[in-house]
């Protein structure tokens, strides 16, 4: 599954709804270049963690800037991951 589009469609539910929408398409993409902000990052890493089965003690000391760090914070510490989209949309209803 493509991480980058469980990365957008994340920062579309974390960010408040008249905030700008603009996506991912890179790896390298930061949160600043995608108008998301600390508080957007920190909403979308409660919903992440929960999709990746992460307990949310283990990510209090984390601040990824990028959608690559973000990438590479979950792989490290995951302990399921998402079989499909579908599974991604129920887990952040």
């Amino acid at each position: 599954m493509n991480f980058i589009e469980i990365f957008n469609y994340v920062a579309k539910i974390a960010r408040p709804a008249h905030a700008k929408q603009s996506i991912a398409e890179s790896m390298d993409d930061s949160f600043q270049d995608i108008g998301l902000d600390s508080l957007d990052g920190l909403v979308m890493l409660m919903y992440l963690t929960d999709i990746y089965g992460i307990d949310e003690a283990t990510c209090k000391e984390w601040s990824p800037t990028t959608v690559n760090e973000v990438y590479d914070l979950l792989m490290a510490h995951k302990t399921k991951e998402p079989a499909s989209m579908e599974e991604v949309v129920e887990v952040c209803k």
